[in-house]
């Protein structure tokens, strides 16, 4: 599990990284930023779980960072740190789904228990959906893939092999190469006949069928985006996003609140 800090003030942020049992609290890296766009670059190239952030902050505010973050991954946890006892930010905070609200100058045991109860709070999500987890990659990803392909087809042909191979193995991120030796023909011969047949090649043929189970797989309210990112190969959010939205339109979030309105 991975944290977060962000504040502009360096002392501020060295004194909780002094102060603090990280192992105790089952962080196995914490990481700290002096700002939005410092913090971003970090959340781009690291899987965070909990965001401990100062809300007031130079250009870009701690607002603006959790609403990013979390519309990144809902799932989340955030803390705001602030110097105002003021309700407007209390306020934002419960809207924005943030699990708590500590006022500077914070007492490192108020600290401590904050990042505590979040860090339970994501363990007791996790063992509850652990269940589930092993039903989606049993069943729901194979019945999926079975949706989208339909009857086990007739292997007359290099396509037909290599459609079957590809949806049957699609969380697995098949390559061109690893397909068309299951096709028994060569990855140029391969890319020629599914151009011929699709007008497209292999790999564009594997991205718009993972797309496709992607859709089916967001209409689970008890699977997150990032789960089903990870799941389907892509270790990238912002990556998966960006494909997602090529294919369909929408970003992953947009796609999921228009499935919650019905």
């Amino acid at each position: 599990m991975n944290l977060l800090i962000v504040d502009d003030e360096v002392l501020a942020i060295q004194g909780l990284v002094d102060d603090m049992d990280w192992k105790k609290l089952d962080f196995d890296e914490v990481f700290t930023a002096n700002s939005y766009a410092q913090a971003v670059n970090i959340m781009n190239k690291q899987e965070i779980d909990v965001l401990l952030c100062d809300i007031e902050m130079p250009l870009r505010s701690g607002v603006e960072l959790v609403r990013w973050a979390k519309e990144r991954k809902p799932e989340l946890e955030c803390i705001f740190l602030t110097c105002h006892a003021e309700f407007s930010f209390a306020k934002q905070a419960i809207q924005m789904g943030c699990l708590d609200y500590i006022l500077k100058p914070a007492e490192t045991e108020e600290v401590e228990n904050c990042l505590k109860k979040a860090v339970e709070k994501l363990k007791a999500s996790d063992r509850a959906s652990e269940a589930d987890r092993t039903q989606v990659r049993v069943s729901s990803f194979s019945t999926t893939a079975e949706k989208i392909i339909g009857d086990s087809p007739k292997m007359k042909d290099a396509v037909e092999l290599a459609e079957f191979y590809i949806l049957q193995h699609l969380t697995e991120n098949p390559g061109l190469e690893e397909v068309a030796a299951e096709a028994c023909v060569s990855a140029t011969h391969l890319t020629r006949l599914f151009k011929k047949k699709y007008d497209m090649g292999v790999v564009d043929f594997i991205t718009e069928k993972k797309m496709s189970l992607a859709e089916e797989l967001m209409k689970r309210e008890d699977l997150t985006v990032s789960y089903i990112a990870s799941k389907l190969g892509y270790s990238n959010y912002s990556y998966f996003t960006k494909v997602f939205k090529k294919y369909t339109g929408k970003t992953p979030t947009e796609y999921k609140k228009e499935l919650a309105k019905g």
